[in-house]
């Protein structure tokens, strides 16, 4: 494939420096769950943090929000590293590759297997704490967000502009960790969790890096890249959709706050519409 001589330094150097994913599912499998009595999530990562809406809520509502938004979080990840960063993975390594590029990528998708496997876990056992009323789907995508990552995991050296994208989210994901660290009031699990995800994912940044020099090289093919990850990050981001899910769930357990609803939702896009939260991947 086109490129990978050019960069066979870099490779031979990353492949010197692959190490054993942190988040495994022995992580989770080797805990008793995650403590209903506790937050799952910190709550600045919450979509109504600051919010008047999230003031109102007694302490029981207020934690219920809070562990559905953590299952729709975990449920997040486990979308973005099985399309937008597994299935490219494997469709790169189904062709012919240097091999030093072959392990580095083996070693890339491997932990993201691991991720995976970790994240279902431990979604899996949230989901028996919260029982039969609970949702198994919080989080699900817009169409046009699933085809474009579709359009990537088919093709993803003609449509390379997840290479970006997924450095994006990965930066992202090494910033909640650190949240997810500094909380001392947080589930346990669910802490140690993202925190291993976080390390992870910051040696990921640099496959990032490799895998755009790689499969976007400066030129006007390069500026298509661009412009299809600002469009996917347009839809992904948008206020339409990925914020009333938990708070459905929520009324569905506290029923008194049924008739909030619509406004708690209305309450979230706005302060979306604001600006994303304080730990931004930007």
């Amino acid at each position: 494939m086109s490129g990978v001589a050019l960069k066979r330094e870099d490779w031979s150097r990353e492949r010197a420096l692959l190490r054993p994913a942190k988040l495994t599912p022995a992580l989770v499998d080797a805990a008793s769950g995650p403590d209903v009595s506790r937050p799952w999530v910190p709550e600045i990562l919450l979509p109504l943090y600051g919010s008047r809406s999230l003031e109102e809520l007694s302490e029981a509502q207020r934690l219920r929000y809070n562990q559905a938004y953590a299952r729709q979080l975990v449920e997040e990840f486990i979308w973005l590293e099985q399309y937008l960063i597994l299935a490219p993975l494997q469709r790169l390594l189904s062709g012919r590759l240097d091999s030093d590029v072959s392990s580095v990528l083996t070693s890339f998708a491997s932990d993201e297997k691991n991720h995976i496997a970790s994240f279902s876990r431990l979604k899996e056992e949230a989901v028996k704490r919260h029982g039969q009323r609970a949702s198994t789907r919080l989080f699900n995508p817009p169409r046009s967000v699933r085809a474009l990552a579709r359009l990537a995991s088919q093709f993803p050296m003609t449509f390379a502009f997840w290479t970006s994208s997924i450095q994006a989210f990965e930066e992202y994901a090494v910033k909640i960790g650190q949240t997810y660290k500094r909380d001392r009031t947080v589930d346990p699990l669910f802490q140690d969790v993202f925190v291993a995800h976080a390390q992870d994912e910051a040696r990921h940044c640099r496959l990032d890096g490799l895998l755009t020099t790689w499969l976007r090289p400066a030129g006007s093919k390069n500026r298509f890249h661009d412009r299809v990850a600002d469009m996917f990050h347009a839809r992904y981001r948008s206020v339409s959709w990925g914020l009333d899910r938990p708070i459905q769930e929520l009324a569905v357990f506290h029923p008194e706050v049924a008739s909030k609803v619509s406004a708690m939702i209305a309450e979230a896009e706005a302060i979306r519409r604001s600006g994303l939260p304080p730990i931004s991947s930007e």
